[in-house]
């Protein structure tokens, strides 16, 4: 192979491949040691806990090699250790083999020693305790075996050792078989160490689903109240995320279904971590709003991801449980970056709840980053790695909830808003809507008074007609029969009025018509006196608490103004004259008001008899 040119020709080109080569050869060396050195454990040292990291060996038996007595025939040279720094081997697809040498195990009691296995899904454990005589005890145990298969009554496998006391030396040979994660967390506790353990994790699982459980009912409630589908989605998630983890925690197969014939716990794995993924998806689709706030880019890939989510779910039955878990876990860590990119994208347009749902996906992709590293190897295993994915939930779940929150108090203030701006545009609208019809009501009240105008006037003259006439009289008549005063009637015709519209035309007779009207306001003007035209060139005035001198001089003032008005009319020009009846009386009698005004008419008769242009004045004490 060529060497870079960088160092081509130099003696740091020499140094490096000495270097590689030694590195090489040590760690050969290393692997070769591994092989070769097995070491012992002295169960004196034990007091709590020893990992046996550095004490269990594997093996991969070959074809013909399944019997323990072959196991237990194979040369040390065929054992190798295992990693020292992570606690998973990858998938195992078939069965391996591991062995733990001890010593010192005569002083072994009850309840003083046990092997844990500290992983809850191992399909098949056979686990065989040798001493110097041969197989003092044998456990078959697993998954696929039911609950009741386990020598203890824990999510984990715990296998007493205390069979082994016969002997001073002893080996533990266990056989594993499971097509998920062989992860290997295996130690030696005592008894009291293991119910310390299992009761700090049952809190701390406990603490857990209160908390989810706490999240649920809480939002349970808002989405009762809300009635809107992404909480539906949202809360079907958590349920989801909750059975995934009452699954990988190994306390479903514990308490709900520890009769596989039921519900068989890989398939309980396989489905809950489907259902996590295609109601995930479908919640982050309905929470951001994909289809109304994002590009065709992110809606196609959003309905891609979506359907392709729930053909997972029907399929968790039919699919083979490891190439299950690998296309489920690929697509799920594809759809928390999309949900992470969605949130990004959210946040930079202003979104303003995209900001938290960003953060908790980001935070959700780090937690399933560090869990799936570990199961690689290629991160160490830390002291909680088995919890990742349950302390990387209830963090993203509680996210989660406060980006409703924050989505539901946005929403809320647009609402306000909107509302206030609806409330604005009302009040403007009504606004407006009251000047229009105040400009309405005015329009027709004005429309009604001219209405009014024409039905109660005369055309010509301006004054009253003379059944609006008859109305203000009666009115008039009775008013001065209840306060006892007088009343002066007026009746008034123009003299000679056939003979000006014969001589000069109707034109000067409507004219005359015209003036006569105008004469009568201005003389009566001042006074509640009622004028009207009574019929042809007849006028009528009514002077309510008149007395018969102020009656007879307001007569008289009346016959003055026509007698020294000209009627012009271009060259026509005449001088109009008129005759006046005047009778002045109190009324008594309520039903007499006609009588009146045949008094004054047959008193302007008189006038017209008596030669025209003078009043004729008649004064009764009652009627």
């Amino acid at each position: 192979m060529p060497v870079p040119s960088i160092i081509r020709g130099s003696r740091h080109a020499v140094q490096l491949s000495a270097g590689l080569v030694v590195a090489c050869l040590l760690l050969m060396f290393n692997v070769q040691s591994h092989a070769s050195d097995i070491r012992t454990l002295d169960l004196q040292q034990l007091t709590d806990e020893i990992s046996l990291s550095s004490y269990v060996v594997q093996v991969q038996p070959g074809s013909g090699e399944d019997s323990l007595s072959e196991i237990m025939a194979l040369p040390n040279s065929r054992w190798s250790g295992v990693p020292q720094t992570s606690r998973s081997l990858g998938r195992d697809y078939g069965t391996t083999w591991f062995r733990v040498d001890l010593t010192s195990t005569n002083n072994l009691k009850a309840d003083s020693a046990y092997l844990l296995l500290g992983y809850p899904h191992y399909d098949f454990v056979d686990v065989f305790l040798v001493s110097e005589s041969g197989v003092v005890q044998s456990f078959y145990t697993g998954d696929q075996r039911g609950f009741h298969s386990r020598p203890v009554d824990q999510r984990t496998f715990l296998f007493p050792l205390e069979k082994l006391n016969q002997s001073t030396d002893a080996k533990v040979y266990f056989r594993i078989s499971t097509p998920g994660p062989l992860l290997i967390p295996f130690s030696l506790v005592t008894g009291a160490e293991s119910k310390l353990q299992d009761r700090n994790t049952s809190m701390a699982l406990g603490i857990y689903f209160g908390i989810l459980l706490i999240m649920f009912a809480y939002n349970a409630f808002i989405s009762g109240s809300l009635r809107d589908t992404a909480y539906i989605y949202y809360l079907v998630y958590m349920a989801s995320v909750g059975l995934h983890q009452l699954t990988l925690q190994g306390l479903g197969y514990q308490y709900f279904w520890p009769d596989t014939s039921l519900f068989d716990n890989n398939f309980a794995v396989a489905l809950s971590s489907a259902l996590m993924q295609g109601t995930a998806v479908a919640f982050v689709i309905r929470f951001i709003r994909l289809y109304e706030n994002f590009g065709r880019f992110e809606r196609v890939a959003g309905t891609v991801l979506l359907i392709y989510s729930w053909l997972l779910v029907t399929g968790a039955p039919f699919m083979e449980y490891a190439s299950f878990l690998t296309v489920v876990n690929v697509t799920g860590a594809v759809s928390v970056c999309c949900g992470l990119y969605i949130g990004i994208i959210g946040w930079r347009k202003r979104v303003p709840y995209a900001r938290l749902f960003a953060m908790a996906w980001f935070i959700y992709l780090i937690f399933i980053a560090w869990y799936l590293l570990e199961l690689a190897s290629i991160l160490p295993t830390s002291p909680f790695g088995e919890h990742i994915l349950a302390f990387g939930s209830v963090i993203e779940l509680a996210l989660l909830s406060i980006a409703f929150a924050d989505r539901i108090n946005h929403e809320r203030e647009l609402r306000l808003r909107s509302q206030s701006k609806l409330m604005d545009v009302q009040v403007a609208m009504n606004a407006e809507l009251e000047e229009k019809v105040r400009l309405r009501t005015s329009e027709l009240e004005e429309a009604n008074r001219r209405l009014e105008i024409l039905s109660t006037t005369d055309g010509l003259t301006g004054l009253f007609n003379r059944r609006h006439f008859d109305e203000l009289y009666e009115k008039a008549y009775l008013q001065a029969c209840r306060d006892g005063k007088p009343l002066a009637v007026l009746m008034i015709d123009i003299d000679h009025f056939k003979q000006l519209n014969d001589n000069f035309g109707h034109r000067f007779g409507d004219l005359c018509l015209i003036d006569a009207g105008r004469l009568i306001r201005n003389v009566v003007a001042g006074q509640e006196a009622i004028c009207a035209r009574y019929g042809g060139e007849e006028f009528v005035v009514i002077l309510p608490d008149a007395s018969p001198e102020e009656a007879q001089n307001k007569a008289e003032a009346l016959r003055l103004a026509f007698a020294r008005h000209k009627v012009t009319d271009g060259a026509n020009e005449k001088i109009m004259t008129i005759s006046v009846g005047l009778t002045v009386e109190q009324p008594v009698d309520r039903s007499a008001w006609e009588k009146l005004l045949q008094a004054a008419d047959s008193l302007l008769y008189t006038a017209k008899r008596n030669g025209r242009n003078q009043v004729a004045f008649l004064r009764n004490t009652g009627s």
